[in-house]
């Protein structure tokens, strides 16, 4: 039996030999209603790859807007529970010590109350490894209690970025090629996500989106 609304990609599957990672995420930018669900987005919305390749079949659109349903419903943290145990299940079934979870690919924490309700959830698993990439830089700052098992990565692109510190925040940045990244200092998460809790707090990704780097307005988030 799968996990009904968790889910791994190629990247997830092959980022721990010893955790099955899953992940989480909404639509991107804007759901089809009109909610914004990534409040904070500046320019990372025109290269954003959430936004092309296969987030534009209809098939994974359909997943992503019914899991935004869920996210605003009052069940979602009974399914979400129910998931991650059954998630848990699986990954001893395959000999795995437990299971991380990556809390949005796509979209971010677009109210106080989803971001509350990812809380609810997180510490009913307190062995289980929960991170986030997130725009929503002064929400969290302000935050005096988050969960301890829930690692937050401040990402450039967005409305805040003067309110990342690069030297203390754990952060990522995207760049145009590995030899940009590497010279930086930043950690390449480009392959394997489990780079993005590891101990450096420079998290680097290579631009992957449909359209030419060079062409975005990108800015180099710098």
């Amino acid at each position: 039996m799968a996990t009904k609304h968790l889910s791994q990609n190629d990247k997830m599957k092959r980022s721990s030999n010893i955790y099955d990672v899953y992940n989480w995420g909404i639509p991107a930018f804007l759901s089809e209603t009109g909610l914004k669900t990534c409040p904070n987005a500046g320019v990372c919305a025109v290269g954003c790859y959430a936004r092309s390749g296969s987030y534009r079949y209809s098939n994974v659109k359909n997943k992503y807007e019914e899991r935004l349903v869920l996210a605003r419903s009052d069940q979602f943290e009974t399914e979400l529970v129910a998931d991650i145990k059954e998630a848990q299940r699986l990954a001893l079934k395959r000999g795995k010590q437990d299971c991380i979870i990556r809390i949005h690919d796509s979209g971010d924490f677009f109210s106080d109350e989803y971001a509350q309700k990812w809380f609810n959830v997180i510490r009913q698993f307190p062995t289980v490894v929960f991170y986030a990439y997130t725009k929503q830089v002064s929400y969290f700052k302000s935050l005096a209690d988050t969960p301890e098992n829930l690692i937050m990565i401040y990402s450039y692109g967005g409305k805040q970025d003067h309110l990342i510190d690069p030297e203390r925040d754990r952060h990522s940045k995207v760049f145009e090629n590995e030899t940009e990244l590497l010279d930086a200092g930043y950690a390449d998460a480009s392959h394997n996500d489990m780079v993005a809790i590891d101990t450096n707090h420079k998290i680097g990704l290579i631009y992957h989106g449909s359209k030419k780097y060079a062409n975005t307005k990108w800015d180099k988030v710098s």
